[in-house]
């Protein structure tokens, strides 16, 4: 009961668990959002944009890195209003409480996204990234940091609600929705032990061709 409980919780945080669920994701998060944000390479003018941000740690770094807007979407409408109080100082911040297949942003108004440990809970991953296709511009970029499904089983948890995917697989769904020139780089950290992060950049499979 309290690992489905548990899981539940990481996938929208919701009711009085929810701080405490934040607080304990950004905790964990530490090495994954370091990754996350070398990855993302980002310009001092760039848009940028978080799907999933939870807590809200990696928020503050994105927007430490750019003077552009900073965007972040989550399903739970709990971490948007803790975002709200944590970066109200923040004016070139944009909440928003959404879906990822139904992005609340305007065509290609994004230069870079960036997705850490949300994508289990994507009900339709083909259709989300297909949105996260369609607000970045051409040559914008989205990094995807996950672990593999042999790290994520170690937790039993994620039985519950949980969809793991290899990085083969997030490959092959990123190039349907538009997506080349990948590459792959590797974290460790402590639960989780090891993660990866998959990025993508949008149009480089049609230039390449």
């Amino acid at each position: 009961m309290i690992r489905r409980f548990l899981a539940r919780q990481f996938a929208r945080p919701s009711g009085v668990a929810a701080p405490l669920i934040g607080g304990w994701l950004d905790r964990i998060a530490g090495p994954s959002n370091r990754l996350a944000l070398a990855e993302m390479r980002i310009g001092p003018a760039d848009h940028v944009l978080e799907i999933g941000f939870g807590g809200g740690a990696l928020l503050g770094h994105l927007l430490n890195a750019t003077r552009g807007t900073v965007t972040g979407v989550d399903a739970s409408p709990a971490m948007v209003e803790g975002a709200r109080k944590r970066f109200s100082k923040a004016p070139n911040l944009r909440l928003h409480c959404a879906n990822v297949e139904s992005l609340p942003l305007e065509t290609a108004s994004i230069d870079k996204a960036v997705s850490v440990a949300s994508l289990y809970f994507w009900p339709d991953p083909a259709a989300a990234l297909a949105e996260v296709a369609r607000v970045l511009r051409p040559g914008g970029t989205l990094s995807l940091v996950f672990e593999p499904p042999e790290e994520l089983a170690k937790w039993p948890g994620s039985r519950f609600g949980f969809r793991a995917y290899d990085a083969a697989e997030l490959e092959r769904l990123m190039t349907q929705a538009g997506f080349g020139s990948f590459r792959v780089a590797e974290g460790r950290g402590r639960k989780p032990d090891r993660f990866l992060c998959l990025t993508g950049t949008l149009g480089a499979s049609e230039a390449a061709s």
